[in-house]
């Protein structure tokens, strides 16, 4: 999950910023189909509050139901086979995302999205897919997957995250590399609950690693589209990798020039900031760790939680530091 509010946060901060891993399915019994309680349906059924969403695929815009939206990004950013308290994390972080670059874009009009609140594509804000989409995605499963996730969204609609007053920025990822990294070492200005905290249980994830190699021409290639014109021995091309605490990389030397980690991330088509680049064979081979921009909540790491026992607010707690948890 990317986002160009991130941009604006970290603009507005300096005058005063997944696909998902296979996470394994739920014990029998972790999942309840019980309807709203009462208290809750009455809230949703007097709910006329709606989301203009960017269709990125066609540029169109349409009002969306809040509720339908959290049901439909939940769907799109993380697994129906997660725990239900997991899910139930994910929908509070989907509705805070929502409301906060709604917020943003009051202060801020970006006229690229056409007056709507936010897109519907996880490169730029966060996912979302509506009902048709996910009975295409989930197939003779879809009715057992939208209850479930409708009952998480029932369980915590209208709860958000705020830190100070505010409402906070709730991003999130698929995988950390063990730690979540800061939202200083990632987007270069501090945003106190966005502080790196411990997920070491992503390290069980099957999608934990991920190797990619590149031989020497392709890599060449690459380094050039970075602006780097490698030359000589190519045992010498990489040098130092620049590290945060938090173990992800914060730059790397090719040649004689330091260049951005995510510059690098994006233009290698890597998972993840944390990597490392070894060379052998006439071959280079880099190893991340994780899957995404590591800051925020770990989406495998709050499902593990999940599975331990923990609510969907310790999970929340755990991975945001500081925040409120209000609800409107």
């Amino acid at each position: 999950m990317r986002t160009n509010l991130i941009a604006c946060i970290i603009i507005a901060l300096s005058l005063i910023l997944c696909p998902v891993a296979a996470m394994g399915s739920e014990k029998d019994g972790d999942f309840s189909e019980t309807q709203p309680t009462e208290k809750a349906a009455k809230i949703l059924d007097g709910s006329v509050e709606f989301i203009s969403v960017m269709s990125s695929s066609t540029g169109n815009v349409e009002k969306i139901k809040l509720r339908e939206y959290v049901i439909g990004s939940v769907a799109a950013e993380m697994d129906a086979l997660c725990h239900s308290e997991a899910l139930k994390a994910q929908a509070v972080a989907s509705y805070t995302y929502a409301k906060k670059t709604r917020e943003q874009n009051e202060k801020h009009k970006d006229s690229s999205l056409k007056n709507a609140d936010i897109t519907d594509s996880p490169d730029t804000h966060q996912g979302y897919i509506d009902e048709e989409m996910r009975k295409e995605k989930w197939g003779d499963k879809f009715e057992e997957y939208e209850k479930k996730i409708e009952a998480a969204v029932d369980e915590v609609f209208g709860f958000y995250l705020t830190y100070n007053g505010e409402t906070a920025l709730a991003v999130y990822h698929s995988i950390s590399a063990g730690n979540t990294q800061s939202a200083e070492t990632m987007w270069g200005s501090e945003i106190s609950y966005l502080s790196s905290v411990s997920s070491p249980s992503d390290k069980l994830s099957p999608d934990y690693t991920e190797k990619k190699y590149f031989e020497e021409s392709e890599f060449k290639k690459l380094a050039k589209e970075c602006g780097v014109n490698l030359s000589g021995d190519a045992e010498k091309w990489v040098g130092e990798i620049t590290e945060a605490d938090s173990g992800y990389a914060m730059s790397v030397r090719l040649g004689s020039t330091e260049i951005s980690s995510a510059k690098f991330r994006e233009i290698f088509g890597l998972k993840s900031l944390c990597f490392d680049i070894d060379y052998s064979d006439e071959k280079f081979v880099i190893t991340t760790k994780g899957h995404g921009h590591g800051v925020g909540m770990s989406q495998y790491g709050a499902d593990y939680m999940a599975r331990q026992g923990s609510s969907w607010r310790e999970i929340l707690e755990h991975y945001y530091v500081g925040v409120e948890i209000d609800k409107v």
